[in-house]
């Protein structure tokens, strides 16, 4: 073989070394590539998750607060409530005995007046 073909196949050996590498070279790239994507997605997810959790967190306290505030409130209003009621039936008990003991009384004149005048 002369010299220009054992060129010649230098030349076509080396390029299809070149042509080898590159495509493993582009392999690796493109792995690379992939991970580093799938990694900022992973993050960028991760992010998102963590601020919605955290908002959700904050709404979750607001509505525990507001809850809060509603229970005491609601429970200062059944205590007045319950006062007022409770008072209203202590003055009914003491208008039942004013009036147990007022008839008792006309019932006493009543008897009386009987006992006095009887059938007329």
């Amino acid at each position: 073989m002369d010299i220009k073909s054992w060129a010649v196949a230098l030349g076509a050996l080396g390029t299809f070394a070149t042509t080898i590498w590159a495509v493993i070279h582009g392999y690796h790239s493109d792995t690379r590539q992939a991970d580093q994507d799938r990694q900022g997605m992973e993050k960028y997810i991760m992010e998102q998750v963590k601020a919605d959790n955290e908002l959700l967190r904050k709404e979750r306290e607001s509505d525990q607060a507001q809850y809060s505030r509603n229970l005491t409130d609601l429970k200062a209003k059944k205590d007045a409530m319950e006062q007022e009621f409770n008072q209203q039936i202590a003055l009914k008990v003491s208008e039942n005995k004013a009036l147990r003991k007022r008839n008792a009384a006309l019932e006493r004149e009543n008897q009386a007046y009987w006992e006095r005048y009887g059938d007329l």
